[in-house]
């Protein structure tokens, strides 16, 4: 299964390849248990994931690849170490499944290339797209990053994380090579201008999940427990940024009107972290934000398609481009961050 993220492989990487998987699994412990099946299960985005049952055939285990082309194996080390102190402090996040040499993650070698080799455990619980929700649900969402923020605001590693100059300094590098429009270019100096006279607080910036949405968060009903997963684009940057994406995406999370899940959402965070009206003006800015770091994305994207091109993938780069359209649209009318072309 595939799935279309804002951060993304280019699409020579969007298949299967289940000889690479099987291959990088002799890494872990792990059951043959419904082996080919499981494999079955994957999805790629910015890393291509493949289920599999831990040795004892107890536990669901997700191996997740990267090419090292696209992703430095720093990152995903700041990562697994940055998740690894989130649940030494009471957060439920997805457990890193050590290799057989105890290593977290590492680079591999294979005939395919060199890939990031990392590995998770199952959350319990079902992801908030999958269910009904409610705005009752909604405020438990906004809580659950309230409390991620809480403890993101301690975290002493935090300087390792690159912040959020990195992560649009590629955008632009993207946007210059690929020839972006003019009026993208205009938008980035403009979005970069205000994001740089913003003031840093422990209270309004630190790490942030940055795709805290509805596929990546899960609550388990029998317990009544709530899990984080992905934390593979967190990056520091202002906690209004997560704030935003997740009050963008309350559509996956409750059906019809979307007004009182997004007030319900904001109450759950506000019972548990401070986030005033000052923060709230800023979200048409952190749209900005995101607008800019996927349209770089999917620019790098579309630039180096594979040589054959099944039905699905002209499907895909179809959609791809309709949301390039839909961003430069956006950009165009955006009354806060276009005051100044």
């Amino acid at each position: 299964m595939l799935t279309r993220k804002d951060f993304m492989l280019p699409l020579k990487y969007l298949f299967e390849n289940y000889d690479l998987a099987k291959e990088c699994l002799q890494l872990y412990d792990y059951s043959e248990k419904h082996l080919d099946k499981m494999l079955s299960y994957f999805r790629i985005s910015s890393n291509a994931v493949y289920p599999f049952w831990a040795k004892e055939g107890r536990t669901v285990c997700f191996l997740r690849l990267s090419p090292v082309e696209e992703k430095n194996i720093r990152d995903v080390e700041t990562e697994i170490h940055f998740i690894e102190w989130l649940i030494e402090n009471g957060f439920n996040a997805m457990k890193p499944y050590p290799m057989k040499n105890g290593k977290a993650a590492d680079v591999i070698t294979t005939k395919w290339g060199k890939y990031n080799v990392s590995c998770f455990e199952k959350v319990a619980g079902e992801t908030l797209d999958d269910m009904d929700g409610t705005d009752e649900t909604a405020f438990g969402y906004g809580k659950l990053l309230g409390t991620l923020h809480n403890l993101a605001e301690k975290y002493p590693y935090a300087d390792e994380r690159r912040d959020y100059r990195a992560l649009l300094g590629e955008a632009k590098s993207r946007l210059e090579q690929y020839r972006a429009p003019a009026t993208v270019l205009h938008y980035y100096d403009t979005v970069m201008e205000q994001l740089t006279a913003m003031p840093q607080t422990p209270n309004t910036y630190g790490i942030i999940h940055y795709d805290f949405e509805a596929d990546n968060v899960l609550y388990d009903d029998e317990t009544d427990t709530w899990g984080v997963i992905d934390f593979d684009d967190a990056v520091r940057c202002w906690y209004a940024l997560d704030v935003t994406r997740a009050i963008d995406a309350i559509g996956d999370v409750v059906e019809g009107d979307t007004t009182g899940a997004a007030a319900a959402f904001l109450a759950g965070y506000r019972s548990v972290r401070l986030f005033t009206a000052e923060q709230e003006a800023t979200i048409p800015l952190m749209r900005g934000v995101v607008r800019l770091q996927a349209y770089g994305t999917i620019l790098h994207v579309l630039a180096d398609p594979p040589a054959e091109e099944p039905d699905w993938l002209t499907e895909v780069k179809q959609k791809l481009t309709g949301t390039l359209c839909k961003i430069e649209d956006e950009i165009s009318c955006d009354p806060y961050v276009t005051a100044n072309f």
